[in-house]
Order: structure tokens, then C-alpha cells, then sequence
């Protein structure tokens, strides 16, 4: 089973992830919780060059979806061919929220390499943890370019966006304290993992 979390920068995802794998393995059950871009070696220099660099936003896309297609068939994959609950922090959604109605990319383009770069793997569930774009900036208390208001708004009505075209996202509140918005995460996600 694959659960990714979902939202903008802010939302508190890496957090939630964290804990949900936290909670999970106390239970007894194998997880892998990663993290994209990144959890291999080429994808966290991927990674590197993103937080780094001002690409333009066709090459950023396909950084990302570079980064993903070794995540998913270097540690996903194998992970849940192992029968590992895996966790993501951030998967497709994320790419066409920010490169599609954040930088205004073609959203069937970003589809089409979502399915090629994640080898047509689709999560089990999205968690998408939802939060105003004024309290997002407050708890980051930092700008960069994929901060930017104006960009965060346009990316945070894309995930409210593609929520209603799939049933699968699971969508969270996450204003409030981590354990609130953590027992909004385990409800909404009771009935998909029985937790």
C-alpha cells in the first residue's frame, strides 16, 4: 500500500509522515517513509540542484520527474514488492499543483510523466493537508521561490482542484497543533488502513 503526503510547503507534511510511520511501526507493521525529491542517492542531488538553482520550469519538471522515476523503482517498489506500507512526502499530486497551476505547465503533459517516471504506480491514498497560504508562511518563517504568496495560492487551489477530481485524496485540515491535525490524518485515513 502507498500513502503520499500532499500540500503545500508549510502544511506540515514531512511532520505528519513522520508520525504516521512513527505510529504504524509502534503497531508492528514494516513501513518505508520517504521523501521526494530524494531517498536515493541520485535523487537527493536532484534535490540539491532544485533547492540551488532557479531552473526554468520545463527543466525543473523534469528534474522532478527524474528524481521520482529513481525513487519509485530504486526503493518503492522494491519496498512494496516486500509488503512494506510505503509513505511518500509528496508524489504526483505535489507535480501538478506546483509545475502545473503554480508555473502553469500543461497539467496532461505533467500526467503523462507522472505515469512514465513513477512506472505507472498510483498511491493507495492522498493525504492532503490542507492549510491557508498566510499560516503556511508563518510557520516557515522563510521566502524562497516556491514560497512566493501569490505562487503558494495558485498551487494551494490546484490541490483543492485535483481533491475533487479524485476520490482518493483525503482531505485534512491542518491548522492546529501536530497532534490535532494528527488525529485528523489517522480518521481519514481509517477507513483505507484501518488504523
Amino acid at each position: 500500500m502507498l500513502v503520499a503526503f500532499e500540500g503545500i510547503d508549510g502544511s506540515g507534511k514531512s511532520t505528519q509522515a513522520r508520525k504516521l510511520y512513527e505510529h504504524l511501526t509502534k503497531k508492528g507493521l514494516k513501513v518505508e517513509l520517504l521523501r521526494e525529491p530524494g531517498s536515493t542517492e541520485g535523487a537527493e542531488r536532484v534535490r540539491e540542484l532544485l533547492k540551488n538553482y532557479a531552473f526554468l520550469p520545463e527543466a525543473e519538471l523534469l528534474l522532478f520527474e527524474a528524481a521520482r522515476a529513481e525513487l519509485v523503482r530504486r526503493r518503492v517498489l522494491p519496498a512494496l514488492r516486500e509488503g512494506k506500507l510505503v509513505i511518500l512526502d509528496r508524489f504526483t499530486l505535489s507535480t501538478l499543483a506546483y509545475q502545473g497551476y503554480g508555473r502553469g505547465l500543461p497539467l496532461e503533459l505533467i500526467d503523462e510523466l507522472n505515469r512514465f517516471a513513477s512506472a505507472g504506480l498510483r498511491a493507495d491514498a492522498f493525504v492532503l493537508l490542507d492549510l491557508p497560504v498566510e499560516e503556511a508562511l508563518r510557520r516557515i518563517k522563510r521566502a524562497d521561490r516556491f514560497e512566493e504568496r501569490s505562487f503558494l495560492e495558485r498551487v494551494r487551489e490546484g490541490f483543492l482542484k485535483l481533491a475533487e477530481r479524485d476520490e482518493r485524496v483525503l482531505l485534512v485540515d491542518a491548522a492546529g497543533s501536530e497532534e490535532e491535525v494528527f488525529r485528523r490524518v489517522l480518521k481519514a485515513l481509517s477507513g483505507v488502513l484501518g488504523v
